[in-house]
């Protein structure tokens, strides 16, 4: 298998299962006009499906670590195609919400299979790449968001966009590989038959080659990994809170961008193309960033934290409520806010890689919990206040989740007396 077919796979799964939420926030203004529902009425229909998400994100962790990844990717894409031909044909709040809350389902079987792909399909000096790639799922479905406002939205209607979108998320399914290969054990691993060998994690901690080996070796989809997160539980629940805080700051900028834009004067279908211009930049900072992490020596937690602290600043800006400031803001946050989910995913998996799909189930608990409770949050701080509120409380929330991750990185690179002895004990 072709490592370039893990990573079209990934993305083309990872994009379907995030594709009907940020569709809705791409097309917020157009499908609120039609089924006549405020801002705080969208951000309960992004809480469905995030919180989903997020209550079955560990359980389908494990599941994968059962099943496979080929097997959980091709049914994710299948749930998020079934979701958004369903949303289609919404005619209330209450139905969009029971659609999307179908597709947060899907998205929660997608990224842990995606990560397992990655663990396995892909050598580990190139996992901070593919990690990049993956997680490029979120601007790429708000660059097809934005796209489809002034061709789609604006000319035939917004139910022609879901529906198209359900066509491409099932056909994501035809891209993913039937068989895993062993390309996780290239010439940058240690030679699993050498008791001796050892790998060195982003962390600095020193593995040895039988633990990494059965982490990588997975000759066929029913042969992946089936073991336990190897970090501490606590230090990953301190890391998936920092995450969750972080993912909602993301996912407001996704959700309430275009509205942002429209309500500071800019017009609509300019408010779609600034969409589809702030994914761009995000896209091409996580591409960037993940490529970067493979060579770097720092921790890439790190490196999460300064980026949340820089788009902290793009959501001031979007306070300011002027069209220049939008759309400095709309930099800032998708150039910086946007380009740390594959980073700290990298980061996560790089002290799990015997379990990857249960370690990120826990952390992504996280993360889609922030993302369902944000936009919520969001909508009626919007719907009592302002904009210029919104966007300074999340400016907040994005300075704690920087906080946050660094004493959930301290809790993971710091090694454990049990660690040391494990590491030491001779093979």
């Amino acid at each position: 298998m072709r490592q370039s077919r893990v990573f079209a796979s990934v993305i083309a799964t990872s994009t379907a299962g995030v594709l009907p939420v940020f569709l809705l926030g791409g097309m917020a203004v157009q499908v609120r006009t039609d089924l006549a529902f405020p801002e705080s009425s969208q951000g309960w229909i992004a809480f469905g499906y995030f919180g989903v998400s997020a209550l079955a994100s560990a359980a389908f962790g494990r599941l994968v670590e059962r099943v496979g990844p080929v097997a959980a990717m091709r049914t994710s894409s299948i749930m998020s195609a079934i979701a958004l031909l369903g949303a289609s044909t919404a005619t209330s709040m209450r139905a969009l919400l029971l659609w999307l809350a179908f597709g947060g389902l899907g998205n929660a079987l997608a990224q842990p299979g995606s990560n397992a792909l990655i663990v396995a399909g892909v050598k580990a000096r190139r996992n901070g790449l593919a990690f990049g790639v993956k997680q490029s799922a979120i601007p790429a479905a708000t660059l097809l968001a934005g796209l489809a406002v002034p061709t789609l939205a604006l000319t035939v209607g917004w139910r022609w966009a879901f529906a198209l979108a359900g066509v491409l998320a099932a056909s994501a399914s035809l891209v993913v590989p039937g068989r895993i290969s062993t390309a996780g054990l290239g010439a940058d691993h240690p030679d699993p038959g050498h008791p001796k060998s050892t790998w060195q994690d982003t962390g600095g901690r020193t593995v040895s080659a039988a633990a990494l080996s059965s982490a990588s070796a997975g000759a066929s989809d029913t042969q992946v990994r089936r073991g336990r997160p190897e970090a501490a539980m606590s230090a990953l629940i301190v890391l998936g809170l920092g995450a969750g805080l972080g993912s909602a700051m993301v996912n407001c900028l996704g959700a309430f961008l275009t509205s942002t834009a429209v309500h500071a004067g800019v017009g609509r279908g300019s408010a779609g193309l600034l969409l589809s211009v702030g994914s761009l930049i995000g896209l091409s900072s996580r591409l960037f960033g993940g490529w970067r992490a493979d060579t770097m020596t720092r921790s890439h937690f790190r490196v999460v934290v300064t980026m949340l602290i820089i788009g902290s600043v793009g959501l001031v800006l979007l306070s300011i409520g002027s069209v220049s400031a939008v759309l400095a803001g709309t930099l800032i946050g998708f150039g910086a806010g946007w380009s740390w989910p594959g980073i700290f995913n990298l980061a996560v998996v790089s002290h799990n890689r015997g379990a990857p799909a249960a370690a990120t189930g826990v952390t992504q608990t996280g993360t889609y919990a922030g993302g369902a409770i944000g936009p919520v949050v969001f909508g009626y701080l919007v719907t009592g206040s302002s904009y210029r509120v919104g966007w300074l409380v999340f400016a907040a929330v994005a300075l704690s989740a920087a906080a946050v991750i660094e004493i959930g990185r301290r809790m993971i690179e710091t090694p454990t007396p049990t660690h040391l002895a494990r590491v030491r004990a001779p093979v």
